[in-house]
């Protein structure tokens, strides 16, 4: 089975050809979603339409930043990325492009699926997943079924658990101090900008953790300082998702993962050491290829859908 699968990140759209749990063709966009969904769709439909004369597919998969009925395949909010898609008639569009069935899922919602389907969480079912991208997603499958919740809420908003009653208001959510707004992609200038210490890690004009680890790694001690605060967020964030939803494993990815080593074990080990499971200790996993857990989970609904005969 051949899928065309979409992640609309708030970065990056990152787009594949999915055959048989393999991505076998993809390519990357500058998102823009601040600017709508609207403008990047022909881009988006030259990409798909392409795939379609060179592949056979049977179905597109599509991935959202934000809440999702992935029963009625509509966004139910938008976070402030690509808000025009609230409302958006997503399956008739894909129709309209490539006259094909398709699936609409939030994106840590599908990465989830893809570990459980293809990769680091295959062998579980009880399992929650943490995607470190331009926010912090989450997800969680307990007694092998994927937790959704009567509003589709259960499981996702992880990222957006306040954790500082004075922190900075979020870009994503009406709350202050959220792990997001403290520590993700998108608040790492606003860190940068906020800090005491001075650095020439302030004068640089696009930020993120790729830009961040060059000056960690250099010594600077405002990038080891953001360093260690995104930790300890991130580690707190885990612990909750221990507690909420009582796994026998915990999945890694996203994007920041490819900080290396040096990130995943300091969030291992803080997890371990302060999260309180009496009955042992979870089993911790990164995604083999973080920038693909969305679009392998994509392509596994759609290869459920096709096998239960109801796309």
């Amino acid at each position: 089975m051949n899928t065309i699968s979409i992640d609309l990140g708030g970065t990056r759209v990152k787009l594949g050809v999915v055959s048989e749990g393999q991505v076998v063709e993809s390519t990357k966009l500058a998102s823009n979603s601040q600017k709508g969904f609207a403008p990047l769709a022909p881009e988006l439909e030259k990409i798909c339409k392409d795939w379609q004369k060179q592949y056979q597919l049977e179905g597109v998969g599509i991935a959202f930043p934000s809440l999702v009925d992935a029963d009625k395949k509509q966004v139910l909010g938008h976070n402030n990325k690509f808000a025009d898609c609230v409302g958006f008639d997503f399956e008739g569009w894909v129709q309209n492009i490539l006259g094909l069935p398709m699936v609409l899922e939030n994106d840590a919602n599908a990465a989830a699926l893809g570990e459980w389907g293809y990769g680091a969480a295959k062998d579980t079912n009880d399992f929650v997943l943490m995607i470190l991208g331009t926010g912090i997603g989450t997800a969680a499958v307990m007694d092998g079924k994927l937790i959704r919740g009567r509003h589709y809420q259960a499981g996702v908003l992880l990222g957006h658990m306040p954790l500082q009653h004075n922190g900075r208001p979020c870009t994503g959510c009406p709350g202050i101090g959220c792990a997001e707004a403290q520590a993700s992609t998108w608040a790492l200038q606003h860190m940068v900008e906020e800090a005491s210490l001075q650095s020439p890690l302030k004068q640089e004009p696009v930020m993120n953790f790729e830009v961040l680890q060059r000056y960690y790694n250099a010594g600077d001690r405002l990038a080891r300082e953001i360093f260690d605060e995104c930790c300890d967020y991130w580690s707190n964030c885990l612990t909750t998702l221990l507690y909420a939803y009582d796994p026998e494993v915990v999945v890694l990815s996203g994007g920041v993962l490819h900080w290396g080593e040096e990130l995943t074990s300091r969030l291992f080990r803080n997890v371990s050491k302060h999260a309180w499971t009496p009955w042992g200790k979870p089993e911790f996993r990164l995604a083999k290829n973080p920038e693909h857990s969305v679009l392998l989970g994509l392509h596994y609904m759609n290869q459920k859908k096709m096998e239960s005969g109801n796309l």
